[in-house]
């Protein structure tokens, strides 16, 4: 915990912006994201639940009803009503991977009073598995969503990780009527185990592939799928014990690179360099790079997600996020890294800026919380964080409920007179 004398979270400022969130229109600004709703949404509620905020039972009735709406009827989740599958006589929505990631977390977040092992009853879960499991290429990654039957989109670790979620929230430890435990076909873990591994590159970080730049960002989703992948199906199984089989020890082939790249991602905020800079520059002056110092007296440390990059209150995120996952004690300046989040990007009406100056916005607030969460043991005014589905444990418990309810519900309807249905679904028999 930090000092009385440092800088605190504004939680009944940030509580008062995320509820304007929930409450009220968006800016205009985010028009351009409508096909990401659903991650909006997952960000604010989330943001709300992190911060003690208890969802109303006519709020958790309209966020099950809205999230359901977006299902499709072939498997996953669509982004928002205007790209929601209308029927055979409209316009096709179709589901994509991390639309389907958020809808389940929201939906976990959202059930009956009382109703957790129901959370995520309505799920096509067999339907969504069998589509995850298309979206699969044949070198171990993953697109974005499905177009004439192919996977399309970016090969990139942010859709292996979304991928590796979704299956650790929903595949669970089910047999089928007839024994056959891969009653679903389950995605190739082995060949997504080394598409990461291959896109670590010279310097440690890890990119889409080893020729391409790193990225903070790319390493966090690399780390997390293979975090995921590690992480049991049941919540009573137990994992590789030694962890010399763990698919982040055969996924991160040179460790300790990793540290050196992330605890590079570090530097001294120096606000006059930062004033003088043109403020729409993203690019720091080469020239400048040999002044910048990580001495322990320096007042703030922020972090950037490549060389030769300005501070970014995400990167707080990204970066922290991935050392816990690692396991290991972070390599970084903690208090001056909580001093940049607090004293810099915090805005005073609630919520964080991308970087100092600028207005809220809910990517950056919600990863802001998210950074404070994780580091250093967390915040007082926050909930613990689990830094795999970048949620409160809390929701985290709730979506092992919702999936171990959704295996009972499989298991229980074998020999009770119904017949077994394609998704996951029984009608009487």
């Amino acid at each position: 915990m930090t000092a009385s004398s440092d800088p605190r979270l504004e939680k009944e400022k940030h509580i008062r912006y995320w509820q304007r969130c929930r409450d009220t229109y968006l800016p205009t600004p985010y028009t351009s994201g409508d096909s990401t709703r659903l991650m909006w949404a997952c960000f604010i509620f989330s943001a709300l639940d992190l911060l003690s905020v208890p969802l109303e039972a006519r709020e958790r009735a309209r966020i099950r009803t809205w999230v359901l709406s977006l299902q499709h009827p072939d498997g996953g989740f669509c982004g928002s009503p205007n790209h929601a599958y209308q029927g055979q006589d409209a316009h096709r929505g179709e589901p994509n991977i991390a639309a389907t990631f958020f809808a389940l977390i929201l939906l976990a977040m959202a059930p009956e009073e009382g109703a957790e092992r129901s959370a995520f009853a309505g799920v096509r879960r067999g339907r969504l598995l069998r589509w995850l499991r298309k979206l699969q290429r044949e070198d171990g990654s993953f697109g974005q969503n499905l177009w004439e039957g192919r996977p399309v989109g970016g090969s990139d670790t942010r859709h292996s990780y979304l991928a590796s979620s979704i299956r650790w929230m929903l595949r669970g430890d089910v047999s089928s009527p007839d024994g056959d435990a891969a009653w679903v076909e389950d995605v190739d873990v082995d060949s997504l185990v080394r598409h990461i591994r291959l896109g670590q590159t010279y310097d440690g970080g890890v990119a889409e592939l080893d020729s391409h730049e790193s990225h903070a960002g790319y390493a966090y989703c690399g780390v997390a799928a293979l975090y995921m992948l590690d992480r049991p199906l049941v919540s009573s199984s137990e994992s590789d014990k030694d962890g010399s089989h763990s698919a982040i020890a055969q996924g991160i082939r040179d460790r300790e690179g990793l540290l050196r790249f992330l605890a590079g991602r570090q530097f001294t905020y120096l606000a006059k360099e930062e004033e003088e800079d043109d403020a729409d520059a993203e690019d720091l002056v080469e020239a400048r790079i040999g002044s910048l110092s990580l001495e322990e007296s320096c007042r703030h440390v922020g972090f950037n997600g490549r060389w030769n990059k300005k501070t970014d209150t995400c990167y707080c995120w990204w970066v922290a996020g991935t050392l816990a996952m690692l396991g290991t004690p972070f390599p970084v300046n903690i208090a001056p890294s909580r001093r940049y989040l607090l004293e810099i990007t915090q805005h005073r009406i609630g919520g964080f800026g991308k970087v100092a100056g600028a207005p809220p916005d809910i990517y950056h607030a919600y990863l802001g919380l998210a950074a404070l969460a994780t580091m250093d043991g967390g915040d007082e005014d926050l909930k613990e964080f689990d830094a795999g589905l970048c949620c409160s444990r809390d929701t985290t418990r709730k979506i092992e409920m919702a999936r171990d309810g959704l295996v009972e519900g499989i298991r229980g309807k074998k020999g009770g007179g119904e017949s077994w249905v394609d998704d996951g679904f029984w009608s009487s028999g």
